[in-house]
């Protein structure tokens, strides 16, 4: 956040959507969550970022009374945090290199995440961060998905 300028709740949200984030909740605004993510809420009087898990905090991460403060303890956390965007699923090996080559022949960094099963392998592409845009000027479908074995 340039010069932590004092800054609003639902700017706070849309420069998070800007930088390409997705793991990150700020209570009141855009989908509530209450599993395995980092609030930034309002408690008892104090504005702090807990981490939840299964509806219940696990853990508080930051508690202050200046709302201000816990903006930007809450943009830095966040910032910090690698934000997955799955580009494609698939069990086509082939489909799998063609999008993974494509994105990193343009300098797009990718992460391969797949899921094995006993009878079952599914290739899966994530782009992180701000790379989600580019990947979507790229591609008319993002996320990709590919489940049905006999198109293969």
């Amino acid at each position: 956040m340039e010069n932590y300028r004092k800054m609003e709740l639902n700017e706070l949200y849309n420069q998070l959507i800007a930088e390409g984030c997705l793991q990150f909740c700020i209570e009141g605004i855009g989908e509530q969550c209450y599993d395995d993510i980092e609030r930034l809420e309002m408690k008892a009087g104090q504005w702090s970022v807990s981490y939840y898990e299964r509806g219940q905090v696990r853990e508080t991460l930051f508690s202050s009374l200046d709302k201000q403060e816990a903006i930007r303890f809450y943009y830095d956390h966040i910032m910090k945090i690698r934000h997955w965007h799955l580009v494609v699923s698939t069990r086509s090996p082939d489909l799998f290199n063609g999008y993974k080559e494509l994105l990193e022949s343009l300098n797009i960094r990718t992460v391969q995440n797949d899921i094995k099963e006993e009878h079952d392998y599914k290739y899966r592409l994530f782009v992180t961060n701000k790379d989600i845009f580019k990947a979507k000027e790229l591609f008319d479908e993002i996320p990709y998905f590919d489940e049905d074995p006999a198109r293969l």
